[in-house]
């Protein structure tokens, strides 16, 4: 789907113009955008993932403390 950049309606693949508002559909640049949501998205996943990793590393160094002065 390419998405009209004047009025956001989403057109199929092949349309050369937005069934809405009739503007010309720029296939190059919905590519573009199309690779940049892709490179963002993948950039927040390995985020998420470092923070996950950092919070469990985290609470396994507390516990390990914990249990060494026979807390737990």
């Amino acid at each position: 789907m390419i998405r009209c950049q004047a009025c956001g309606t989403e057109n199929p693949d092949t349309a050369a113009y937005c069934s809405k508002c009739a503007r010309k559909l720029d296939p190059a640049t919905q590519q573009a955008v199309a690779e940049l949501r892709a490179t963002h998205t993948a950039t927040g996943i390995r985020w998420s993932a470092v923070i996950l990793t950092l919070i469990l590393l985290v609470l396994i160094i507390v516990l390990v403390a914990l249990f060494a002065l026979h807390v737990l």
